[in-house]
């Protein structure tokens, strides 16, 4: 391995990457952070801090960046990775955490800035609105193709030149130093690892609210199948999107109405599916296959810009 190269922390926005390349510095001979154990700033985000302050060996770049955090061919890499069922919690990770999205109307705002222009503009018109939003959200999780952050990340988890760092890692304090561990060893850092910098890490971590509702959206599906009654009251449109566009896939012809209006239990969801009338059933349009068969009516057109 040509351990001479940088590093490089590669991870969707909002998934503690800057997080993970800090602590790599911090932990190396010579940081300029030493005398720094809690690297948070007031958004609970690593940005407080100047490129130029860290070792020109770590770098961080998302998987489809800008100028100033595009991915480094020459760089080795660390990937922030995730198995399939913790797709829908890094998704509201980025929803909650990326820059600029420290409120619910900011957040709506971004999620349709970053979709095709031409596609929203014909499809809903001039809108910032929430549902709006939460559409562009069901169209891609019916049909990941049309979701380019999802399809390059995992060109980069599945790519076996990557050291893949489980987002899990970082929720846990002996998890996470057993990790730190492991690539120090691989990559030859002798990382010098402190116990009262990791406990901050972590704490800030597993108290922020995308990890507290990490697994909620799975449990509440779980429930609407088994039958059980669980409160989904307060689910944000992300959690509402991928459980309309789960149960879309699974009820034959049952679409839930365009809009945010929500559901107070899972057995309101389970008294919705299960008395949906025979003659409000038609084909989905955001779905790309029907039956084996393609979809004439399925939507075109990208969700995501192109970079």
């Amino acid at each position: 391995m040509e351990i001479n190269k940088p590093i490089q922390v590669v991870y969707v926005p909002g998934t503690f990457g800057n997080a993970l390349r800090w602590m790599f510095d911090r932990f190396s001979k010579g940081s300029k952070f030493k005398d720094v154990d809690s690297p948070w700033d007031d958004n609970g985000r690593v940005h407080g801090f100047k490129d130029e302050d860290y070792n020109i060996k770590f770098k961080r770049a998302n998987q489809l960046g800008d100028k100033l955090d595009s991915p480094d061919p020459n760089a080795l890499n660390v990937v922030i990775s995730f198995q399939a069922n913790d797709f829908i919690f890094v998704e509201r990770c980025a929803f909650y955490r990326c820059p600029g999205n420290e409120t619910d109307e900011k957040r709506y705002e971004s999620i349709i800035k970053n979709a095709d222009k031409e596609f929203v503009k014909q499809t809903f018109g001039n809108s910032n609105a929430k549902c709006v939003a939460k559409e562009l959200y069901k169209i891609q999780f019916h049909d990941l193709q049309n979701h380019i952050w999802w399809n390059t990340i995992n060109e980069y988890i599945n790519d076996p030149k990557n050291y893949q760092f489980n987002i899990n890692a970082l929720l846990n304090e002996k998890t996470l130093v057993k990790e730190l561990k492991i690539v120090s060893d691989k990559f030859n850092l002798d990382l010098q690892i402190e116990s009262k910098v990791i406990t901050n890490i972590v704490e800030l971590i597993k108290n922020s609210y995308a990890v507290k509702t990490k697994e909620r959206v799975l449990q509440a599906l779980d429930a609407i199948v088994t039958k059980k009654n669980l409160n989904c009251a307060d689910f944000d449109i992300v959690e509402q999107a991928f459980i309309e566009s789960e149960l879309e896939k699974i009820y034959d012809s049952v679409l839930f109405p365009y809009g945010t209006n929500w559901f107070y239990n899972t057995s309101d969801i389970h008294k919705f599916l299960s008395t949906y009338p025979t003659y409000l059933k038609h084909m989905n349009p955001r779905l790309p296959w029907y039956n084996n068969i393609r979809n004439p009516y399925y939507l075109t057109g990208k969700i995501d810009k192109s970079k």
